[in-house]
């Protein structure tokens, strides 16, 4: 208890830098009343990302059944993002003259090499990142629908894309320092390239990993058997399920052998800026190389928290929507550890509902019990034409007075009066 109490108010502590860091960046930027669009984007991008801080540290205080441990280096280096950025805006800004303070040239404005809108990038990153991470943990505490979950995953899926883009463009810089460190011949240059050629084969190897497993999705998608298709439902049951169990097995040993690749690649980076720090005698050079360390290691923490998010609802939730009318049963149960997501959503006054976590003899009970009244009704409905008899004009004005009743609640019974 002590131990996660620490986490949390380290957590705080960083949620807090970040959003105060954010903060002063968008009263930075609007200071200066620029028109320019990209500049206008860079303030709204900048807000947008202090709101999403701003939960985080709401949601950290609050709650202490939520882990978002896994926030801690982006959070860090979101907030020294920030402050770097805030100081580079003052610095152009002092150049200025007149009586109103004004950046005399945005396009100058450079951090690790990126133009504001590659700044305003990086701050869209750790923005969907936090995201990500809060409506992970939130999804998972609790009952969410079927909408939302495909909301969630579209998030997932933009945040990928976004932090894809920021990891090829940090490899991209890194791939034309090194250029630059190699060509200077020092006794380093032969280490460099050889730890550049192995972080090149760890890279292809990924790409094979990720591409084999976007192939074994399709073919499972494919495999997949249609419930609106005629026949029978057990017609190659087994077959399949041997098929769809081979190839999760072959996805998850894809999972295990992308994580030694990463942690490889993370490994080579670290020693490539490293040699590259040694190799040069320029403070800036060494500084940005240390700044594009960080920001990679980052990114990579991000990427990592998208992954779990990503592969906890593809194992650990079930996703469940249930629409029926009339005389229908609705089942919506977990009998697994999974995490249940979804409605039962049924319109008539004999649909019938099983919602919960419950073991299989329970399930199997109540259905058999559901199934028993449905067949007491169906019976009930036929003897009921047979023992009918002509009904009196009184009869037929209560019949109308109660059809409202017995439409929505059924038939109901009647009471014994008290004398």
């Amino acid at each position: 208890m002590a131990e996660a109490i620490g986490v949390a108010s380290g957590l705080l502590a960083l949620g807090q830098f970040a959003f105060q860091s954010s903060i002063a960046l968008y009263q930075t930027i609007s200071s200066y009343q620029s028109h320019q669009q990209r500049v206008r984007d860079l303030a709204e991008e900048a807000s947008a990302l202090s709101g999403v801080l701003a939960s985080l540290v709401e949601t950290v205080q609050n709650t202490t059944d939520i882990d978002l441990s896994s926030l801690e280096l982006p959070l860090r280096q979101c907030g020294k993002a920030c402050q770097v950025f805030e100081q580079q805006i003052q610095k152009c800004s002092s150049r200025s003259t007149g009586s109103r303070a004004s950046v005399r040239d945005w396009a100058r404005l450079k951090y690790m090499g990126d133009d504001i809108d590659g700044f305003r990038r990086l701050l869209a990153s750790y923005k969907l990142t936090i995201s990500v991470a809060l409506t992970d943990a939130n999804l998972r505490r609790s009952a969410a629908t079927s909408e939302a979950i495909e909301g969630y995953k579209e998030l997932l899926d933009s945040a990928r894309e976004n932090l894809e883009d920021r990891l090829d463009t940090i490899n991209e810089k890194m791939d034309a320092m090194l250029d630059k460190s190699v060509a200077g011949s020092t006794p380093n240059t032969s280490e460099l390239m050889q730890i550049k050629e192995e972080k090149a084969s760890t890279e292809k190897s990924l790409a094979i990993c990720a591409q084999l497993s976007m192939h074994i999705s399709q073919l499972q998608f494919a495999t997949t058997p249609n419930p609106n298709a005629g026949g029978s439902a057990n017609t190659g049951s087994i077959p399949e399920k041997i098929t769809h169990e081979g190839l999760e097995e072959c996805k998850t040993s894809l999972s295990r052998m992308a994580t030694k690749l990463r942690a490889h690649e993370k490994l080579l980076f670290s020693r490539l800026t490293e040699k590259m720090k040694a190799s040069t005698t320029s403070p800036d050079e060494a500084a940005d190389i240390a700044r594009l360390r960080d920001e990679w290691e980052a990114t990579f923490e991000s990427i990592n928290i998208l992954s779990k998010a990503n592969t906890y609802f593809d194992n650990e939730a079930s996703v469940i929507e249930n629409h029926a009318t009339g005389d229908a049963m609705q089942v919506m149960v977990a009998t697994d550890e999974k995490t249940l997501h979804g409605t039962n959503r049924g319109l008539g006054w004999r649909s019938r509902q099983i919602g919960g976590r419950m073991d299989n003899e329970t399930v199997r009970a109540i259905s058999r019990d559901m199934v028993s009244v449905t067949i007491r009704n169906i019976a009930n409905e036929e003897l009921q034409p047979r023992q009918a008899t002509p009904a009196a004009p009184g009869e037929i004005q209560r019949d109308n007075q109660y059809s409202g009743f017995s439409e929505r609640y059924g038939e109901g019974f009647k009471l014994t009066s008290r004398k």
